[in-house]
């Protein structure tokens, strides 16, 4: 069973990743603490960063409010 996102015990968040290069550069990018990096077992995103405190990422910039996203364009035929 995966383990939460954000642990309040030990007031730690996770994230996955494809390498512990990828923790590192969003530790970088995010102004984040990273306490760790740790293997887990699946073949998608392996490494688990393990960063200090509550982290989330920022909202999205994207504006999805207006719907155009999602529908899609039928041709007449």
């Amino acid at each position: 069973m995966p383990k939460p996102r954000y642990d309040e015990e030990k007031d730690e968040t996770r994230h996955a990743a494809a390498s512990e290069e990828y923790c590192e550069d969003m530790a970088d990018t995010y102004g984040w603490t990273l306490k760790q990096a740790e293997l887990v077992a699946t073949h998608v995103l392996p490494v688990d960063c393990v960063f200090d405190g509550y982290c989330e990422f920022p909202p999205s910039r994207i504006d999805l409010t207006q719907g155009d996203y999602f529908k899609e364009e039928k041709e007449d035929a």
